[in-house]
């Protein structure tokens, strides 16, 4: 897999595998030299043979998306990776985990509002809330209702303001008695 490679090499592949890993989004090959030029890890032509090679060990897989090339992690790299990862100096994993905490914190956040109400039996409803951030559940509720009246109110309610809600339950939730 990296028989004929220097240490240097090898070092700096598997942070190119670490990168990507870690980022856990697929990635121009823009968006990957950006990130690894301006952190002053790898230059520019050593990186880009370095992907080369990856691809063609299939440790990175080429998919198209959005009209461009997206690089992502594929199994048998996340194998190397886990292998050899000890090759990685600790300052290195380090500032690779920064590169990924701020690309991360630029992201912008998709948040997703859900509401619905069922009727159970006479005079019992139950309505279902919940919200999202990218995708990952941050609080989701059930209530149960006496009238068609409040489940509706209740679910538009939510609907216009869920993110407050979420804050207000979550500041009551942890506060000391």
């Amino acid at each position: 897999m990296f028989n004929n490679n220097t240490e240097l090499e090898v070092r700096d592949k598997l942070t190119i595998l670490m990168l990507i890993n870690d980022l856990e989004v697929p990635l121009t090959n823009e968006e990957i030299t950006e990130l690894v030029l301006d952190s002053g890890l790898i230059d520019y032509i050593s990186l880009q043979h370095y992907i080369t090679e990856l691809c063609e060990l299939s440790m990175l897989e080429r998919i198209p998306q959005d009209g461009k090339q997206h690089y992502l992690i594929t199994e048998n790299g996340r194998v190397a990776l886990d292998f050899f990862k000890v090759r990685i100096p600790n300052y290195i994993q380090d500032k690779v985990k920064n590169i990924v905490l701020d690309y991360k914190k630029s992201l912008p956040v998709e948040t997703n509002i859900h509401t619905e109400f069922t009727k159970l039996k006479e005079d019992d409803y139950e309505v279902s809330l919940s919200i999202t951030e990218n995708k990952s559940p941050m609080m989701s509720v059930k209530i149960h209702v006496m009238s068609e009246k409040h489940a509706q109110r209740i679910s538009a309610r939510w609907k216009e303001d869920a993110t407050s809600y979420y804050g207000d339950i979550l500041s009551m939730l942890t506060q000391e008695k």
